[in-house]
């Protein structure tokens, strides 16, 4: 696994610290435990798979939908970074 430059040189963890780990779990099948390591996984790959899915069958309210996925990443990545802050 790659190491996090940010936590090498400052010791202490960027916002995306975790999300490998969390990735390996979730392909792995422990989703408990992907959850816990990285809470915004599962909003990012939704909002990744629905992105694609939007642009080939373009969706009447898709661009609502990406926009409140979008918010739910970006509020569970701030909330995990804080948590870990703390």
């Amino acid at each position: 696994m790659l190491t996090c430059y940010i936590k090498k040189t400052t010791g202490y963890e960027c916002p995306g610290c975790g999300f490998q780990r969390s990735f390996l779990k979730l392909i792995n099948g422990d989703f408990y435990e992907s959850l816990t390591l990285y809470p915004s996984l599962i909003p990012f790959i939704s909002l990744c798979l629905f992105t694609l899915i939007h642009l080939k069958f373009m969706f009447k309210n898709g661009a609502k939908i990406i926009l409140a996925l979008f918010i739910c990443t970006t509020l569970f990545t701030v909330v995990n970074f804080i948590s870990k802050i703390i």
